[in-house]
């Protein structure tokens, strides 16, 4: 059953030891089902001013981490983050919010009330409730993102920005980092073909996709590498 709100006051509940080092932070503010914190997951991330093709992918990405067995954890960000929500959620999985602010200023957006409920999603903030939105902790919340996830998705990127931010932190961390290959680029997926030069696995098609999950929840993920790829159908 879904419900257009979670119910209860948020609750604070340790850090799982990995993420305590990670970030330094020794508890989590948490609202909904805090289990998900241990569950295989994926992160996905990218543009709030994503193209279409960009929020289509980012719908899919989410879709079909969600069919593999795995949770999304992404930013709750407009754009791709909330894309990536909704498709996991449509498919019947699960997400984790990881917020840029305290707990207490999270609300469930409009277009997610429909189909969250108590068990299917975390919204969850490394920081004090009454904490406010700044740049900083915006950047700072993706040791969260990323230290919560086997590896990274970004599905656009303009070549500077949280995004590569998250990237980078991904590569700190040791995990592995997949990027969108588009055929053809253009403002706002700079960032793409510059971590694809530099580290990031490309994903063109569904197959990728589905191979680069396949990898990661296996435990098998590249760190480096490249795949074949060209096509710049929605993967």
């Amino acid at each position: 059953m879904t419900t257009s709100t979670l119910t209860g006051p948020y609750r604070e509940v340790p850090s799982p030891s990995s993420i305590a080092t990670i970030t330094g932070v020794r508890d989590l503010y948490v609202l909904g089902n805090d289990k998900l914190l241990d569950h295989k997951a994926i992160g996905i991330c990218g543009s709030r001013h994503a193209s279409e093709s960009g929020l289509e992918r980012a719908y899919e990405f989410g879709r079909a981490a969600a069919l593999k067995g795995a949770t999304v954890v992404t930013g709750y960000a407009r754009g791709v983050d909330r894309q990536a929500h909704r498709g996991a959620l449509e498919a019947g999985g699960a997400t984790v919010a990881v917020l840029p602010e305290g707990i207490r200023y999270f609300r469930l957006v409009k277009d997610l009330r429909a189909i969250v409920n108590e068990e299917n999603f975390l919204a969850v903030s490394m920081f004090p409730p009454d904490a406010v939105w700044q740049s900083w902790r915006a950047m700072e919340r993706n040791k969260l993102i990323v230290g919560l996830s086997l590896a990274l998705f970004v599905i656009e990127a303009k070549d500077k920005g949280g995004t590569i931010h998250a990237a980078e932190e991904s590569q700190r961390q040791g995990k592995p980092v997949y990027a969108v290959a588009f055929k053809n680029g253009g403002p706002g997926r700079e960032g793409n073909q510059e971590l694809i030069d530099r580290y990031a696995l490309p994903v063109a098609t569904i197959k990728q996709l589905k191979d680069a999950l396949d990898a990661v929840l296996s435990g098998s993920g590249q760190r480096t590498g490249q795949l074949s790829m060209g096509m710049d159908t929605p993967a």
